[in-house]
């Protein structure tokens, strides 16, 4: 009875052992795969933050009064007023 109480007793040990081994090794895969993701949305944060600091810099551009002049003159084909086409006009106030 002791030999077979010993057998069952070391049978139930490497089965235990087998099954935390198994679940040690699916933790590790989960943490792995989690620690993936983690590095992708760090890259896509550093990816989305370089393009809002380009984008940022193109209103910024847009906005400048010089390019707003540039494009007129280039784009439109504007020119700059000539002072024989200002015309005042007068109001009740002033």
């Amino acid at each position: 009875m002791s030999r077979v109480g010993e057998s069952l007793f070391r049978a139930i040990c490497l089965s235990f052992s087998a099954l935390l081994l198994v679940l040690f090794l699916l933790t590790d895969i989960d943490l792995a795969a989690e620690r993936e993701k983690q590095a992708r949305l760090w890259q896509e944060i550093e990816t989305l933050t370089a393009e809002n600091e380009r984008l940022s810099a193109q209103v910024e551009q847009r906005l400048c009064l010089e390019a707003v002049e540039r494009y007129a003159r280039e784009e439109l084909g504007m020119q700059p007023l000539r002072p024989d086409q200002l015309v005042y006009l007068e109001t009740e106030d002033g």
